[in-house]
């Protein structure tokens, strides 16, 4: 019988490749025993295999669960964050802080005011009391009233012409302390536009800007671009929201018979400039004012943005007939009536219907921008339904193998679909400041640049 440490070494012999007739001649084995510890060795080597292809396997459904926990920690960060981007983020001063910067800013009124009608000598003496007070609140962020009064303050004519020979610094360092407290009153000044939608308090908050223009040593152009670019988004989003909801019944009418495929495109041609009449008599008349039909192209506009947006309330039943009565009406060429109605399925996730009706009309135009813009069409309606398919992922109540299938599935279609991740939009964080894209949140960065265009 063969012993163990001879088994062994016979084993390392036949993987080495020898032929085990010849091992059993010259080793004088029974070619038997050769065959039995042959056989042994193949299965030890087909265990070894089938555990580390096991092993792998796990390491691999581990990794891609794993990628997917990522997308959705990565999306709800995103999500739920206000996007205050190049803005310095505000930190409440505590009473006894107040109370600090508001002494300080009284101490320098009261020292001002003792300088009153005194010799320079004298002014220059109860500077360095002033500097002192500034230093006190160097180091806390100030709101607007006090940067404001503290600037106010260091501009007094008290503090003019100190300088008594060449080589004195008293002037410069003035200077120097009106820079830091400019500064002050600019993050100030950006902190509170940040904080209000207020179009009133905005408008006092650039007004205030306009002291801040002799610093050369911030961007004080930026901060009012800041404050007049809100403010221009507010007004916009005012009536962009004023359009989308205040939508009268005459109007409402037209829409439901558009979705509904029931209208009478005369009829309500007739309500629309009636509408038009109606709205420019119940204003008053100013230098502004719109033209009738300019107001029944602002009508038309309404329309088209309440089915394209509130496809909850205005759902189409008959999308390619929708299209032709929605052209006939607004007169627009066929591609943007298309448009409308495939972003009302997107809304609504009516995918199928969305390229279908792309088809429909795909090359049914005169025009070869036609059969392009439905290939972008399809492209959009292709990104919303991949959105659409990794949001049920992130919202997903599944088991850890349901998750690992899920991201499979979207890597997969990703791949194959040579998806730009940019283009594939989440939906918009919380505060409603910024779009969500796959790009913000996908977990391999190889993959992220592989895919990225």
């Amino acid at each position: 019988m063969i012993k163990d440490n001879e088994k062994s070494e016979l084993k390392k012999i036949i993987q080495k490749g020898f032929d085990i007739e010849l091992i059993s001649f010259e080793l004088d084995i029974p070619l038997e025993e050769i065959q039995k510890i042959k056989q042994e060795l193949d299965e030890e080597t087909t265990n070894i295999k089938e555990y580390s292809n096991e092993e792998k396997a796990s390491k691999k459904d581990e990794k891609t669960q794993l990628k997917m926990q990522q997308l959705r920690e990565r999306y709800n960060r995103l999500y739920f964050i206000n996007n205050q981007k190049n803005t310095i983020l505000s930190k409440e001063l505590s009473e006894e802080e107040v109370e600090i910067i508001n002494s300080s800013i009284t101490a320098i009124q009261h020292i001002l005011e003792e300088m009153k009608d005194t010799s320079r000598y004298e002014r220059r003496k109860k500077v360095k009391v002033i500097f002192e007070e500034i230093n006190k609140v160097q180091n806390y962020q100030l709101t607007v009233e006090q940067a404001e009064q503290l600037n106010d303050l260091l501009n007094a004519k008290e503090l003019q012409g100190l300088k008594c020979y060449i080589l004195d610094e008293v002037d410069a360092k003035i200077d120097r302390y009106r820079e830091s407290m400019i500064k002050k009153w600019a993050e100030a000044i950006d902190i509170a536009q940040s904080k209000t939608e207020d179009i009133e308090e905005l408008k006092i908050l650039e007004r205030k800007t306009t002291k801040l223009e002799r610093s050369s040593s911030i961007s004080v152009g930026a901060i009012r671009n800041k404050i007049y670019n809100k403010i221009t988004r507010i007004k916009q989003n005012s009536i962009l929201e004023k359009i989308k909801n205040d939508i009268p019944e005459n109007i409402s009418t037209i829409i439901n018979d558009l979705v509904n495929g029931t209208i009478d495109v005369e009829k309500a041609n007739g309500i629309i400039k009636e509408e038009a009449k109606r709205r420019i008599e119940s204003r008053p008349k100013t230098k502004f004012s719109i033209t009738k039909e300019q107001e029944e192209k602002q009508i038309l506009i309404q329309i088209e943005m309440a089915i394209r947006e509130k496809a909850d309330r205005f759902h189409i039943t008959n999308p390619e007939l929708t299209v032709v009565k929605l052209q006939e009406l607004s007169g627009e060429s066929i591609e943007q009536a298309i448009k409308t109605v495939v972003d009302n399925l997107i809304s609504v996730k009516e995918f199928e219907k969305a390229k279908s009706i792309c088809n429909e009309f795909t090359g049914k135009g005169k025009e070869r921008q036609t059969v392009k813009g439905m290939r972008d069409l399809k492209l959009r309606i292709r990104n919303a339904e991949i959105g659409n398919v990794i949001l049920k992922g992130i919202n997903m109540q599944g088991t850890d193998e349901d998750e690992r299938k899920y991201f499979e599935l979207i890597e997969k279609g990703i791949k194959m679909g040579n998806v730009n991740l940019k283009s594939i939009s989440l939906g918009n964080t919380r505060d409603g400041t910024r779009n969500i894209t796959l790009a913000d949140i996908w977990t391999d960065e190889n993959e992220k640049s592989e895919n990225i265009r």
